[in-house]
């Protein structure tokens, strides 16, 4: 009888099943008296068939699991299930079928197909949702088409991601419509259909918390909603945001509806639509409604991660997006109404240089006069990308240690997300201290480095360049990579090229 043969003589990938026959194969070997398999065995347990002692199969899962490199068969296992259901997520997400397949042969991975191990807690079937021929695989593997994901502000199901062809197969492979996901496809009679049966799903929460009317497709299924009770201004639970404010900017024609029959306005909502005289409005009532600015506190109709921080952007004010959507009126009205402080701000991160330098010119001071939470801007820039206000910002003079997102400076924001030019400008000027931990999470620019490196991946980033700065400029890089004492590898975890990066620089 032949001896099983190590894995570690062969340079193919190890399966767990494989693994499992492999042991035993190994243990009926020693059991027939070769003498290769019982050297194995009693090279990780002397006494393994000894006069006191049996040969087990727990003792050739033990020289599986070494010769693999882990110090247990229960390690093995640990490790093996890991990875593959690693290398599942990652196949999953990129849509790639065969190698998809390839995994849901393994019996563990076919096991956890339902488990939410994707953002927000979905399902492999919700984010192959739109791929039908991915879609049937998982659906043969035992993916239940109806398990919602497992997001506490509002569970999504497989339909809220898919575009109507999608959603009519899923349909046909047992998925349940809801009401959301009927007025977001534009199905009226199918919502009205749900409605007349039961009058309370005008007010069902979906996906974040929303409601059909964040929904709505068209101006008829608002009406629809709105003439069975549906609130008009209901905000969802994720991003606290209303029906309106959901459909300002790709289906317009619903938020005009929805102001028209009584929703509360935002000046946001005038910039967009280029309504004069609803800006007027809103000004006249609240004056400091044109400092207002997404994702920042002080403006109560638009809190913090409200939806607009994706339909309009991080960062973006009035004034953006009446120029973006081409309003010149709303525009000038914005203008007029706008301090020199606040007119340079919108300059900045419009990225204009000349309005930036007449503005200056016009008031020497002005830079001068700023506070340090509007130095503060310059961190926040660079943290939502905006890479061209922050080197304006840079040249007029801002502050880079002022604390911005978490209370991180600007050279911890432009590490987040990989900026070598920005770094080496920071790093130049001295003004931040190179191991300095942020207020929140207590992680130093190069915690942020390596965690935006996994995290973050910002597009054209360079994380192992900055690092190679940092470290460079003196940075320690054996410093704890945040509050909770997490190394700078571990933090980089998910990133196998930063990681080794890490370790070439001297992380441990």
């Amino acid at each position: 009888m032949s001896t099983p043969r190590s894995p570690h003589s062969h340079s193919s990938p190890l399966h767990l099943e494989q693994q499992r026959k492999l042991a035993k194969e190994l243990l009926r070997a020693a059991r027939a008296g070769s003498a290769e398999a019982l050297a194995r065995l009693r090279a990780v347990r002397t006494d393994a068939g000894g006069p006191a002692r049996e040969l087990k199969l727990a003792d050739a899962q033990l020289v599986l699991a070494r010769d693999a490199g882990f110090p247990s068969w229960p390690k093995l296992v640990a490790g093996l299930e890991e990875r593959d259901l690693a290398a599942f997520r990652d196949a999953v997400g990129r849509r790639d079928v065969p190698q998809v397949a390839r995994l849901l042969v393994e019996p563990h991975v076919r096991a956890r197909v339902n488990d939410p191990m994707f953002d927000f807690g979905q399902r492999a079937a919700h984010v192959a949702a739109r791929d039908r021929k991915l879609t049937t695989l998982l659906i043969d593997a035992g993916a239940d088409l109806n398990v919602p994901s497992d997001w506490q502000n509002g569970p999504f199901t497989v339909l809220d991601r898919a575009d109507e062809p999608a959603a009519r197969f899923l349909l046909s492979r047992g998925a349940r419509l809801t009401p959301n996901v009927a007025a977001r496809l534009g199905w009226i009679e199918d919502l009205a259909a749900m409605v007349r049966a039961e009058p309370s799903l005008v007010h069902a929460r979906g996906g974040d918390g929303q409601q059909p009317l964040h929904e709505a497709q068209s101006v008829a299924i608002a009406d629809f909603l709105l003439d069975r009770g549906a609130d008009i201004d209901a905000r969802c639970i994720d991003h606290k945001s209303t029906p309106a404010q959901y459909a300002l900017v790709e289906r317009p024609e619903v938020a005009r509806n929805l102001l028209r029959r009584g929703a509360t306005p935002d000046i946001f909502m005038a910039a967009r639509l280029g309504d004069r005289a609803l800006a007027e409005q809103l000004l006249d009532a609240d004056p400091a409604a044109v400092t207002a600015v997404v994702h920042e506190p002080g403006y109560a109709p638009v809190p913090p991660f409200n939806i607009y921080c994706w339909s309009l952007g991080f960062g973006a004010s009035p004034h953006a997006v009446a120029k973006k959507y081409g309003h010149e009126e709303v525009s000038a009205l914005l203008t007029a109404r706008s301090s020199p402080r606040l007119l340079l701000r919108t300059a900045i991160f419009a990225a204009d240089a000349r309005r930036v330098r007449a503005l200056v010119a016009a008031d020497p001071t002005l830079v001068a006069s700023l506070s340090r939470a509007e130095h503060g801007h310059l961190a926040q820039a660079i943290f939502h990308g905006a890479s061209e206000a922050a080197h304006l910002m840079l040249d007029l003079g801002f502050d880079p240690a002022a604390p911005g997102v978490d209370g991180a400076t600007a050279l911890h924001t432009a590490c987040w997300v990989g900026n070598v030019r920005l770094v080496e400008r920071i790093l130049e000027l001295g003004a931040v201290p190179l191991d300095a931990p942020d207020p929140t999470h207590q992680s130093p620019p190069l915690g942020w480095t390596a965690y935006g490196s996994a995290q973050r991946r910002a597009p054209g980033g360079d994380y192992p360049a900055v690092a190679s700065r940092l470290v460079a400029a003196g940075a320690d890089i054996r410093a704890t990579g945040n509050l909770h004492g997490r190394t700078l590898i571990e933090m980089a975890n998910g990133n196998p090229e930063m990681q080794e990066a890490l370790r070439q620089f001297g992380a441990v």
